[in-house]
């Protein structure tokens, strides 16, 4: 008659389904952060232009969304034009040459996007880009 022996199976953590967790929560905060660095307000609609070049985002570009009622919007967060002066001058006593990059409402009022133009001219910020959508 033959006797049935059962292995012992050493006690332990299984670490397969660890590292699977491990690699979701990963590409999930990938993913996130490369949606969060786009800084694009969804309420903006662009003006098109034929030519212009993609520019490289550096720690001291600041995007300034300008809405169509005219609503100032920096990195999630609404500003006035003083507060937007306050934080252009900090970040511009703070680091090196600042770049501000306006994306405007294609129906916004000239008045607000010229009103930033003002605002990091009178802070002394030379680099200053307009955002467009490409044509298609």
């Amino acid at each position: 008659m033959k006797v049935l022996v059962q292995e012992e199976v050493a006690p332990g953590l299984r670490i397969a389904p660890l590292l699977d967790v491990v690699f979701l929560l990963l590409i999930f905060f990938l993913v996130a952060t490369t949606f969060y660095e786009a800084e694009k307000d969804l309420l903006v609609k662009l003006a098109e232009a034929t030519t212009g070049k993609e520019r490289v985002k550096t720690p001291t570009t600041i995007i300034v969304n300008i809405r169509q009622s005219g609503i100032i919007v920096v990195d999630q967060r609404i500003y006035s034009l003083e507060q937007l002066e306050n934080l252009l001058a900090t970040t511009r006593h703070q680091g090196a040459d600042v770049i501000v990059v306006i994306r405007c409402d294609k129906l916004a009022f000239h008045k607000h996007f010229v009103s930033v133009l003002n605002v990091c001219e009178k802070v002394g910020v030379s680099g200053v880009a307009v955002a467009t959508t490409p044509v298609e």
